[in-house]
């Protein structure tokens, strides 16, 4: 399967973009917190994707990686317009994909209209029979 980015010129004038932003007209926010230890130690350089597969064709939305304190913030992506107050509101779903080291985590996030959604990644160091963590 082949990957596009979202603002790619090429997928913005793609039915599939179109059809999707008609679907989405709002927009929701994802942010990103890693550690090890119980929240005790931020983990710096964790490297996230967040993605999401249109017709059969994997788009990306975001790419980064965590700063000195283990944070992304305000990841913007489209979602539902909320219609109705008193009903369920729509969401969409993302995948998130964390690599840090030699660990690869897969997570998957629903984002609301205006809503600050948080994705907590707990990384467990891996410990060699030297005592050192691997990747150092």
């Amino acid at each position: 399967m082949n990957s596009i980015y979202f603002n790619d010129p090429n997928f913005i004038n793609s039915s599939t973009y179109k059809e999707f932003i008609n679907q989405n007209k709002s927009k929701g926010f994802l942010s990103i917190r890693a550690y090890a230890a119980g929240k005790a130690i931020p983990i710096s350089g964790l490297n996230i994707v967040v993605s999401k597969i249109l017709n059969n064709q994997k788009v990306i939305f975001f790419e980064g990686a965590t700063d000195s304190s283990g944070i992304i913030s305000n990841i913007t992506l489209p979602t539902p317009l909320v219609v109705d107050n008193e009903e369920i509101p729509l969401s969409q779903e993302y995948d998130v994909f964390a690599f840090y080291q030699e660990q690869n985590l897969v997570f998957k996030v629903l984002i609301y209209s205006n809503i600050q959604v948080n994705q907590n990644i707990n990384i467990v160091p891996q410990i060699r029979l030297d005592g050192k963590t691997y990747g150092n």
